[in-house]
């Protein structure tokens, strides 16, 4: 009978030490996702169907050489932001690294060097220089976005769309006089549809991050911000940037 009940406990206890690791495994084996938002020339949905954009490049090729499986989602810029701050296992990029947001996630990159400014159509004859002199005027962002919020925080009233790129048909049908968004973005959603812009001036110098949930393991991370910057530095950057925008500036 001792014999018995020890025999039963040995096949007990290798049952859990066998569940244990396959669930240990299963949750090592579980994706990280990444969030992003139709935000060309960063991110955007290509004539492939497949998420592409400088951003998406230097991410995936960072990821190539690190054995943790990732996968990548395209949705509107709110619920990109939401789901990373919110919910375990997620990230979202690209995100501007400000004082506000820092203590939300953490952080790997930067990506992208950038800048924002203020755009408007040349016909209209805005003379606008500062972000003082936006006040009175219609000034189009969109929702959660960093450049929305510190633009609204100047005082300038801000009509915020669901996402950036939807600013271009509001300025020309005439829904709102200014865009403040970033020059690579204005340049390649205006080129993209034929329209000519005329930047007014820059405020602010920016950096864009991918921004992630604070359980997202920083072996992980440190892994991916030692890759990326490998990649960088490999001048993969620039070429990149060439293969979307056409050129290396």
């Amino acid at each position: 009978m001792q014999r018995l009940i020890c025999r039963y406990r040995m096949g007990f206890l290798l049952f859990l030490t066998l569940a244990l690791w396959g669930w240990g495994h299963a949750q090592a084996a579980e994706p990280i996702t990444f969030y992003t938002e139709e935000y060309p020339p960063y991110s955007f949905i290509n004539d492939q169907g497949e998420i592409d954009g400088i951003s998406t490049r230097l991410l995936q090729e960072a990821l190539a050489s690190i054995d943790r499986p990732v996968r990548f989602l395209l949705v509107p810029w709110a619920r990109a932001f939401s789901e990373a701050r919110l919910r375990p296992g997620n990230c979202v990029y690209s995100t501007a690294r400000t004082a506000e947001r820092e203590p939300m996630f953490q952080w790997v990159g930067p990506l992208v060097k950038t800048e924002w400014a203020a755009f408007a159509l040349p016909e209209r004859s805005i003379e606008a220089t500062s972000l003082e002199e936006l006040k009175g005027l219609r000034v189009g962002s969109f929702h959660e976005d960093a450049i929305s919020i510190y633009v609204a925080k100047h005082g300038v009233e801000v009509v915020n769309a669901s996402r950036d790129s939807e600013n271009l048909k509001r300025l020309t049908s005439g829904l709102i006089d200014v865009w403040v968004t970033g020059p690579d973005v204005a340049e390649t959603v205006a080129g993209n549809a034929g329209v000519r812009l005329e930047r007014l001036f820059t405020f602010r110098r920016s950096e864009i991050y991918l921004a992630c949930h604070k359980s997202i393991p920083a072996s992980f991370l440190d892994q991916l911000q030692a890759r990326l910057t490998e990649v960088k530095e490999e001048g993969r950057y620039l070429q990149i940037r060439q293969q979307i925008l056409g050129n290396g500036e």
